[in-house]
């Protein structure tokens, strides 16, 4: 699988392809496990925040009555991964902010690794926009990083506040702080907008404090 994602993307700089190599060798499998899981297995689904779109591309490729729709604000990987579809593909791509994105009904949404780039309150009005474009029964995954153990988040603070200073997630990507919640607080404002969260703890060999958050709007 890894090199079916790499051949969709032929014209990107070295730089780039190797990241995507390292989080297709490092991290795509434990995240692809637990969204294979959680994700149902037809409709549509939202990647808030795609980047290039490999995870709107695994998740696709997994699942042929998946619909998968990426939205990210950096335009120019926007438009490398309109570049990477292939003909009768079920992914679609669009550049737009998140924040403001005219979001459409759908029956999943995946944010990975993007909430913390946000200030906290933008991030309590994602999730609630979340819920309401979700269908009744629908499924928010967040994969993102806890405070603890605290070696492991304050060397994730320091690689992420490197990257978004060098500009390596885009020229849009903001340099404020980085706005990690705690987990409990992140479970509770979840609740607040009324879907009912659970977490799940990342395995993986790196050294980074990753945690899932299972949301489901009640069908009701």
């Amino acid at each position: 699988m890894s090199c079916y994602i790499l051949g969709l993307y032929p014209s990107l700089p070295l730089r780039d392809r190797l990241t995507i190599l390292a989080r297709l060798l490092f991290c795509a499998r434990s995240i692809m496990k637990v969204l294979d899981q959680y994700l149902p297995r037809q409709g549509l689904i939202l990647d808030l925040g795609c980047g290039y779109g490999v995870f709107s591309h695994l998740v696709s490729a997994t699942c042929p009555n998946r619909m998968v729709v990426g939205i990210d604000m950096a335009s120019h990987r926007i438009e490398v991964a309109k570049k990477s579809i292939v003909p009768e593909k079920n992914v679609r791509f669009y550049a737009e902010d998140i924040r403001k994105a005219q979001v459409p009904q759908c029956n999943a949404i995946i944010i990975i690794d993007v909430l913390y780039m946000l200030p906290y309150y933008e991030q309590e009005q994602i999730l609630t926009l979340c819920y309401e474009r979700l269908c009744n029964g629908g499924t928010l995954i967040i994969k993102d990083n806890a405070r603890s153990p605290r070696w492991k988040y304050a060397y994730m603070y320091i690689e992420e506040m490197l990257k978004t200073r060098l500009k390596i997630y885009g020229g849009e990507s903001r340099k404020s702080p980085l706005c990690h919640w705690d987990i409990e607080e992140l479970l509770m404002l979840l609740n607040k907008i009324g879907f009912n969260a659970s977490i799940i703890p990342l395995k993986s060999i790196l050294p980074y404090p990753g945690v899932f958050y299972i949301c489901h709007k009640p069908s009701n």
